[in-house]
C-alpha cells in the first residue's frame, strides 16, 4: 500500500511531442500537478519542442524513435524495458497509436486512454491510421479508463464501436495568467508583419492537418477580402507556411486574399493572439479546441465552425457556423467587424470569464489528479 511519502509513479506515453493540442495538454498536466506524482513521458517518436519544456522542468523524457505511424518492434521492446525499470502504478496513454502500444506492454498495470478528437472522416487519413483508431474499438473494455475531453468526442467513438469500463471526460483548462489580453504585444506582432493598428484582424491558430479545414478559411478569407480590402488575415501553426507542401493546393485561392500572413509555428502564440480583432476556427473535427480556448482566455472573440464540443466552448460569448461552409464563417466575420469595438471588446471580456469560471487549468489538473488516486487506492482496497 502507497504511504503518504510514496509517489505514484506515472509513464506518459504520446505519439509525438511536437507542438500540439494533445501535447500541449500534458505539459501543462506534468507542470502543474500536485507533486505527489512522479511523472515519466515516452514519445514514440522524437523527444520534439514540448519534450525538451517538459525536460526543463526537471522530468525524464525518452523518445522510441519511431517513425510515424509505423509500427515498429523494436519501439514496443524499448517501452518495456522503460516500464520494468520505472515500475509505474499507471500508464496514461495519449492519443490512438500509443494507446495500442501502451496495451500491449501494460501487463496488468492500470491503463488509462486518452482520447482527443470526434466526428473525424477517416477517409481522409492513411490506412495504418484507420485501423488505429478501430482497433482501438475493439480493445475499448481493457483500459481502467479512457479519458476524453469533449462529450462530442465520447459520442462519436461510441458510435464507432468503443466501449471503456469508464468514461472520464475531462475538459482542457486554459492557463489564464500566459493567455490573458496585452495590448502591447498585439501591436508588436502588428509592427512586425506591417499591420496598421486599426485594420481588423481574423486569426487562425492551429497546425495544418485535414481536420483543421484550412481550405474553408482560405475561401471565406477570399470572400471578405473581396469585401473588404482592409481586413488582415494571420494564419499560425505547423505547416502554415508560404511555400510548404500543405499550402501549395490552395496558392489559387490564396491569390484572391489582399492582405495575408502565414507565421508558422511560433512559440509566442499569447502575442499572436493579442494581434486579432477575430480568432476563428474552420475544423471540421475536435474535441476541445486548445486554439480557440487559449484566444478566449486572451479576450478575443471567437467565430467557430459547429465541430465537437466547439460550441459548447464558446457559449454565448462567440459566433457558431456550419462546417465546410465558408459563406456563413464570412458572413459571421462580418457580423462581428460591423460591431464597433467596444462591443468586440465587451465580448471578449465576457468570453475570458467563461474560461476562468469553467475552463480553468486548476479544474483540469484536479480531474486527472482524482483519476490517479481513485484507480489507485481501487487496486488497494
Amino acid at each position: 500500500m502507497k504511504t503518504a511519502q510514496t509517489k505514484l509513479r506515472i509513464l506518459h506515453v504520446i505519439s509525438t511531442l511536437e507542438v500540439g493540442g494533445a501535447e500541449m495538454n500534458l505539459l501543462r498536466l506534468v507542470r502543474s500537478i500536485s507533486r505527489e506524482f512522479d511523472n515519466h513521458v515516452v514519445s514514440l517518436t522524437t523527444i520534439g519542442p514540448l519534450g525538451d519544456k517538459i525536460r526543463d522542468l526537471g522530468m525524464h523524457v525518452q523518445a522510441l524513435s519511431m517513425k510515424k505511424g509505423v509500427p515498429d518492434p523494436r519501439g514496443v521492446m524499448k517501452l518495456a524495458g522503460i516500464i520494468r525499470r520505472f515500475q509505474p502504478d499507471i500508464i496514461q496513454c495519449w492519443m490512438y497509436h500509443a494507446n495500442l502500444l501502451g496495451l500491449a506492454v501494460s501487463r496488468g498495470r492500470r491503463l488509462v486512454w486518452n482520447i482527443r478528437c470526434t466526428d473525424m472522416d477517416l477517409a481522409g487519413y492513411g490506412r495504418v491510421y484507420r485501423w488505429t483508431v478501430r482497433a482501438g474499438a475493439v480493445f475499448s473494455s481493457i483500459p481502467d479508463a479512457v479519458v476524453v475531453n469533449s462529450l462530442a468526442g465520447r459520442d462519436f467513438h461510441a458510435s464507432l464501436g468503443y466501449s471503456p469500463r469508464k468514461w472520464d471526460v475531462i475538459a482542457n483548462g486554459f492557463d489564464t495568467a500566459m493567455y490573458r489580453p496585452d495590448a502591447s504585444s498585439g501591436q508588436y506582432i502588428r509592427a512586425r508583419l506591417g499591420i496598421p493598428e486599426d485594420a481588423p484582424v481574423v486569426g487562425l491558430v492551429n497546425r495544418y492537418d485535414p481536420m483543421k479545414d484550412h481550405a474553408t478559411f482560405f475561401r471565406a478569407a477570399s470572400l471578405l477580402s473581396q469585401k473588404n480590402s482592409a481586413v488582415h488575415f494571420i494564419l499560425a501553426g505547423r505547416g502554415v507556411t508560404e511555400g510548404s507542401p500543405e499550402i501549395s493546393p490552395h496558392l489559387g485561392v490564396l491569390k484572391k486574399i489582399r492582405n495575408i500572413h502565414l507565421m508558422g509555428h511560433r512559440d509566442d502564440i499569447p502575442r499572436v493572439l493579442n494581434a486579432l480583432d477575430i480568432a476563428s476556427s474552420s475544423s471540421i473535427s475536435e474535441g476541445l479546441p486548445n486554439a480557440i480556448g487559449e484566444a478566449m482566455a486572451t479576450g478575443i472573440p471567437c467565430v467557430v465552425t459547429d465541430a465537437g464540443d466547439s460550441a459548447l466552448l464558446v457559449g454565448d460569448t462567440g459566433l457558431v457556423v456550419p462546417k465546410r461552409d465558408p459563406e456563413a464563417l464570412c458572413a459571421a466575420w462580418e457580423r462581428l467587424l460591423d460591431a464597433d469595438a467596444d462591443f468586440r471588446k465587451t465580448m471578449g471580456e465576457r468570453a475570458r470569464k467563461r474560461i476562468m469560471d469553467h475552463y480553468s487549468l486548476q479544474a483540469m489538473i484536479r480531474r486527472y489528479e482524482d483519476l490517479y488516486r481513485n484507480l489507485t487506492s481501487d487496486r488497494e482496497s
